[in-house]
């Protein structure tokens, strides 16, 4: 991200002080009511002039070069976020003044050192990126990542709630990098982290700590005209804005906007008149806000809005979001309940750009939170590309770890030291100190190999990840398959591990060899190689019987090769046989279990699937993660090819005879055993 170019920044300065010298008027205060949050999913415009991501400060231009000096990692980010979408549901207006209260107790409460310069700000300090969380710390030798530190002992003054010193002791020091950076000063009393997961309410809002008990009777009166709860409160802090200082046009970023309502509230304004705070649909609409002290505005946040303090003392306003009751009630319906969680005074906390957490949570999480099992070649590349699109989802070193089949290293002894191994490949260590954060890995030959992978996944991954299972169109999924594998496309490791097997050999040489290979294994009883027609009555028969567990494991245990792809075209789409045995290691709800098709999305004519986002949607909830929208749905590694069946109908008839049996069998296994809708997978394929 770009960081917006001194010059920018000094234009928009002038700019707002060239208004304030004019004495343009406040726009009226009208009390519209809420901000409906309908208006709030995306930015009400899709660019301004620049991406602006710094405030003006009079040492901004002597550190030009510095980009270290505007860190751009906030809670209330100045990035701008392009929305080209069309919308009839825009927004009206963009700010309400909700009321006026007497803010005269809060003054009381923060007047010492009001004018005192913030401490300096160390971008060493500033929340990582999720994956900037790894780039130092990578190996089990690595040094866990701090969290905030406490700072150097000194004298201050307890009843100064400004310095860092007070806060790192008696409440809890937090970071927010762009204000901090752009000298800012904080009170936090609430806050949470940027999926709104996670509510912390601090010391110095407790009603048990005696400034908690006299700040929240000084708030008080403002969520009573607000009409709100105090558990409705997300955020909740005052902001001093250092004079000659500027925070340039922008909108608020963050999973949290779009579900709060933000609200400002002069506190200390020495000067109205030397203040500019503006809010507008568009940066050409901006209109001056009235920041007389006591004055409840609303503001939408998705909208441009900038604030300039022109005068020669800091400005104060208490700024606060809170959600609407039913917020909690639809969290904890996507299985990720919120939190709340009450801080002592000097707390350690650890942050990403998007997460907090508690320091004393460290070594608690549990790694790697899911596998995608399989199956090859239906679709888990791109949902694993998909989930890693969550702020709260790292990579593992590599997709497919490999780690319980070709790279489970039989030298290793002990449980513990295979366990280290295989922790390895996930961060584990590094990933220790943030236990918001999830990940895992896409290695889709888990499935069929479950005869190796299930004891050594049950030896060394004791908390039982999350399992995910892809699947296809049996007969597309082989397709696919054989086209991929054959291919001369790729690097020469991915030639490599492909195999050489089938390279001189027909796709009908390919399918009938994996036919002959089930039926040397007592798999296929029910199946007439000659005719290629398939004896019902001897499915029926045969099917979920002892006789075909025992054939089954015979041809998983022998002819499963390590180190190549090109084996088992069509035992790999018998989906209900490679899920029987997962089913029976593990509990039910271990499981989510979804088709490629699913993904697709759905057209002017109702036809295709669910799309990306709800199979994103889906993922997020069976992981305890707050949902996300993936910025990016396009397909991954998609390969067009031409069609292996064109013209081959006998080939197309005898493969559906083969693969319709064993889709109804595994529509019903969804519908009895995970208890999914019938209507989606009774006539699966």
């Amino acid at each position: 991200m770009a960081v917006t170019p001194p010059e920018e920044i000094a234009k928009q300065h002038a700019e707002a002080c060239t208004i304030i010298e004019s004495q343009t008027p406040c726009a009226p205060r009208i009390d519209h009511g809420e901000v409906p949050l309908h208006w709030k999913e995306k930015p009400t415009v899709s660019s301004i002039s620049s991406n602006t991501t710094v405030a003006f400060h009079p040492t901004t231009l002597q550190k030009a070069g510095n980009n270290n000096a505007n860190p751009n990692s906030p809670d209330e980010s100045v990035e701008v976020l392009v929305n080209s979408s069309n919308r009839s549901d825009v927004a009206e207006w963009c700010v309400s003044s909700r009321g006026q209260v007497d803010v005269s107790p809060i003054v009381k409460l923060i007047t010492e050192g009001v004018n005192e310069p913030a401490s300096p700000f160390s971008p060493e300090t500033a929340p990582k990126t999720k994956n900037n969380v790894l780039k130092k710390n990578t190996t089990k030798k690595s040094p866990s990542p701090q969290p905030t530190k406490k700072t150097s002992k000194k004298a201050f003054s307890p009843s100064n709630l400004w310095t860092e010193e007070n806060a790192a002791q008696n409440n809890v020091k937090l970071t927010r990098p762009s204000h901090d950076a752009w000298g800012i000063k904080k009170i936090i009393l609430v806050f949470c982290d940027d999926f709104l997961h996670t509510i912390y309410t601090l010391p110095w809002y407790q009603q048990r700590n005696r400034v908690g008990k006299d700040m929240h009777a000084a708030i008080q009166p403002i969520l009573d005209t607000l009409g709100i709860q105090q558990n409705q409160l997300v955020r909740c802090l005052l902001a001093g804005l250092p004079p000659g200082v500027t925070i340039p046009v922008h909108h608020d970023t963050g999973e949290w906007v779009k579900y709060s309502h933000r609200i400002h509230v002069p506190i200390i304004v020495p000067d109205p008149s030397k203040v500019l705070f503006r809010c507008g649909l568009t940066e050409q609409s901006l209109e001056r806000i009235d920041c007389t002290p006591g004055h409840i505005f609303e503001m939408n946040n998705q909208a441009k809005h900038a604030v300039t303090n022109a005068g020669s003392e800091f400005r104060v306003h208490l700024i606060l979001d809170y959600v609407s009751p039913t917020f909690f009630q639809t969290r904890a319906a996507q299985n990720c309940p919120v939190q709340r969680i009450t801080l002592a005074p000097g707390e350690l906390i650890t942050q990403t750009r998007r997460s907090i957490d508690r320091a004393l949570d460290a070594n608690k999480s549990n790694h790697p939170a899911y596998l995608i099992l399989g199956a090859q070649k239906a679709g888990t590349t791109a949902l694993y590309e998909y989930i890693n699109q969550h702020p709260w989802v790292v990579r593992a070193k590599r997709r497919e770890t490999h780690c319980f089949d070709w790279r489970w290293d039989d030298t290793l002894h002990s449980t513990a030291e295979r366990r280290r191994h295989c922790l390895d490949f996930y961060h584990a260590h590094t990933m220790q100190s943030y236990p918001s954060l999830r990940t895992g890995d896409s290695t889709p030959s888990y499935l069929l190999d479950y005869f190796r992978v299930i004891p050594r996944l049950k030896e060394c991954f004791e908390h039982g990840p999350q399992l995910i299972v892809m699947t296809r169109d049996p007969i597309r999924r082989a397709l696919s398959h054989y086209v991929m594998v054959t291919s001369m496309d790729g690097s020469p490791e991915q030639l490599a591990v492909r195999g050489m097997e089938w390279r001189n050999k027909t796709l009908e040489e390919v399918l009938e060899q994996d036919v002959l290979t089930m039926k040397e294994d007592g798999l296929l009883p029910y199946w007439d190689v000659e005719s290629k027609t398939l004896d019902r009555g001897v499915f029926d028969t045969f099917i979920d019987s002892p006789e075909e567990d025992e054939a089954w494991e015979r041809y998983v245990t022998t002819r499963i090769p390590l180190n190549t792809g090109s084996y088992s075209p069509l035992a790999r789409g018998l989906y209900a046989l490679q899920c029987r045995p997962w089913f029976r290691s593990f509990a039910r709800e271990k499981f989510l279990v979804m088709k490629l098709e699913d993904m697709s999305p759905t057209n002017d004519d109702g036809v295709g699937g669910k799309g990306v986002q709800w199979a994103v949607n889906r993922s997020m909830e069976h992981l305890g993660l707050p949902q996300y929208e993936v910025p990016d749905v396009e397909k991954k590694n998609a390969r067009e090819y031409n069609d292996p069946l064109e013209g081959k109908e006998e080939l197309r008839g005898w493969l559906e005879r083969f693969f319709a049996p064993h889709n109804e069998r595994f529509g019903r296994m969804m519908v009895k055993e995970m208890g999914y809708d019938e209507e989606d997978w009774s006539s699966v394929w």
